[in-house]
């Protein structure tokens, strides 16, 4: 039996890959960033491994990525986003040869992954773009590029992740406001990038997905955007169009230019009042609507796959037979995104104005009744929707009437935290982690050092945070709180926790449910408590130690107020046990 692997995390591209291969009769493994995705249900999966740029390096990632593919001996490898195509691109040398990698052809990878250089593809293939240049915005003001452009303009990063950052991906941005752009300088990463500026171009996001054999398209398949978020990005719901043939021969040019060999799709913008459009990017490998290509008829990754093991037939023009009345949504980020739009026109125009789009938007539901599919759904594989819809219940509702509910101690923590201390003192760690690595988690482990030292328990101590950025100080307001309990953090540096850093020695403290759910997500920790649990009862009950940056020193002092006295509460009840 041929193996496969797949690399990604989504219930869209990455999900619709795993369930092909596996109905052509393929062993499916996967590499998946995210250990809660509902993709990790499907029944087409065979093993999964964890490998993400939260909990590795880039090069350990890489490596452990290497290793894997020649260990396993697998046929094929599809990475599904940049996240794997940029490492394995460099690394091919080192993978098996007789192993067939799904990537970019050379020319493809060099010109269409940086939107800029695509932007020069494009012109000398003669296909219409937006006007724009690129620009160093750490010395512009929203002024300066509205007399450029327009006071509508939109700002894209060249490629969607940088080489050196895999661990988060560049957005683009939709700027209609002074506001706008400000809040686009303070959440991102500008100093010393050059970003691609264009003038806004309004209309409606279109897309031509496409197979193609050195520079042969082989497959064609076109839709449009039903509903767009307004602050732009994917669109969760989409619906198959026929072949504009201006666009697609705009597609063609541009493949046969670049010798294009592989997936892609081919974004666009149409204004339908004047019929005139414009080509916004290429994204040359698997995309978020590849569900809706393939229920319409076009099943992209069969093909791929097959022309990759030398079992494919070419053909001289390309096909473009299709379901012309498929729709598909992303149940997920539809129903985030009729809620977004609801609380938007509810503030601009109105409660009613909300209320009426909230009903016209479920309205469109029935469809499924007909030809409309959801991404995460297939009736012979039902268990990732499934989990999808618990995820966002639990997201939305659950988790939210959970919070309200008293709080209620569960003595058994404490006993269950006693047995685990018990079996791993003289072997064991005390492990603290928190967001940054530079208020919470700092102070409980120096505290925890100074008392261990003092009574004589067996643990060693560590600190670690989520933020990957390192070898920062804690805050002078911090280190004056700590001090006044008598605690150094002068000496202490921020610390990214690795997955490499844990074993099932370890005893890991978080404290809160964002610190959770980011453990949960990128790591596996076998013994977890969150700290609050043990806040002594004199103090209240607390779901949560929250983290009191930029809340100013009172929050810090009853922060570190908290911690140490749930660490006392531990100590002293351990210390009576023994």
């Amino acid at each position: 039996m041929k193996k496969a692997l797949v690399i990604g995390e989504d219930t869209r591209s990455f999900l619709s890959v795993i369930r092909s291969l596996g109905k052509m009769g393929l062993l499916v493994d996967v590499v998946c960033y995210d250990r809660t995705s509902p993709s990790l249900t499907s029944k087409y999966i065979n093993r999964a491994w964890y490998f993400n740029y939260q909990s590795f390096s880039t090069n350990d990632w890489l490596a452990s990525v290497v290793e894997l593919i020649n260990s396993q001996h697998y046929d094929l490898v599809f990475p599904c986003d940049e996240r794997a195509i940029f490492p394995l691109f460099k690394a091919q040398e080192r993978i098996n040869s007789k192993c067939r990698l799904a990537l970019p052809n050379k020319e493809v990878r060099d010109s269409l992954f940086d939107k800029h250089l695509t932007k020069q593809v494009a012109i000398q293939c003669g296909v219409r773009i937006a006007k724009g240049e690129m620009h160093n915005i750490e010395d512009h003001t929203y002024a300066s590029l509205s007399s450029l452009y327009s006071p509508h303009f939109v700002i894209k990063p060249t490629e969607s992740f940088n080489e050196d950052k895999l661990s988060s991906r560049n957005k683009v941005a939709i700027i209609a406001s002074e506001k706008d752009f400000n809040d686009y300088l303070n959440q991102s990463d500008i100093e010393a990038q050059q970003f691609l500026i264009e003038e806004y171009f309004a209309g409606t996001g279109e897309g031509i997905s496409l197979f193609a054999c050195d520079g042969q398209v082989q497959y064609m398949f076109a839709h449009t955007r039903v509903n767009e978020p307004r602050s732009g990005g994917g669109s969760s719901y989409r619906k198959a169009i026929p072949l504009d043939p201006a666009m697609a021969n705009a597609c063609v040019a541009i493949c046969h230019a670049t010798r294009y060999d592989g997936v892609g799709m081919f974004e666009f913008k149409k204004n339908y009042d004047t019929g005139e459009w414009i080509l916004v990017e290429v994204n040359a490998r698997f995309w978020g609507s590849l569900p809706l290509a393939i229920h319409a008829g076009i099943d992209f990754p069969r093909y791929y796959a097959q022309y990759l093991l030398g079992d494919y037939e070419h053909q001289l023009t390309p096909s473009s037979e299709y379901n012309l009345n498929a729709y598909a949504r992303s149940f997920s980020n539809d129903m985030y995104d009729i809620r977004a739009e609801m609380q938007y026109l509810a503030v601009q125009e109105g409660h009613i104005a909300g209320i009426f789009t909230l009903i016209k938007r479920l309205t469109t539901f029935h469809r499924l009744l007909t030809n409309e599919t959801i991404d995460s759904y297939d009736s012979t594989d039902k268990q990732p929707f499934i989990a999808e819809f618990k995820q966002l219940a639990n997201a939305t509702l659950i988790d939210k009437l959970a919070s309200k509910l008293p709080i209620k101690r569960n003595p058994e923590r404490m006993n269950e935290l006693m047995r685990v201390m018990y079996i791993l003192e003289g072997r064991g760690r005390l492990v603290f982690v928190c967001y940054g690595n530079i208020m919470r988690s700092p102070v409980a482990g120096v505290f925890s050092k100074m008392f261990i030292q003092n009574t004589s328990l067996a643990f060693d101590v560590a600190s670690y945070g989520f933020h990957q950025n390192t070898n920062r100080r804690s805050p002078e307001a911090c280190q004056h709180a700590a001090r006044a309990l008598g605690l150094d953090l002068s000496t202490h540096r921020s610390r990214l926790l690795l997955q490499k850093e844990l074993t099932d020695n370890d005893i890991v403290f978080i404290f809160d449910q964002l610190n959770k759910a980011k453990l949960d997500k990128f790591y596996h920790a076998k013994n977890v408590f969150n700290l609050a649990e043990f806040i002594p009862e004199g103090l209240g009950k607390y779901r949560a130690i929250d983290d009191p940056y930029g809340h100013g020193e009172e929050s810090v002092k009853q922060c570190y107020l908290l911690i140490v006295e749930a660490l006392k509460a531990i100590f002293e009840r351990y210390l009576s046990l023994k």
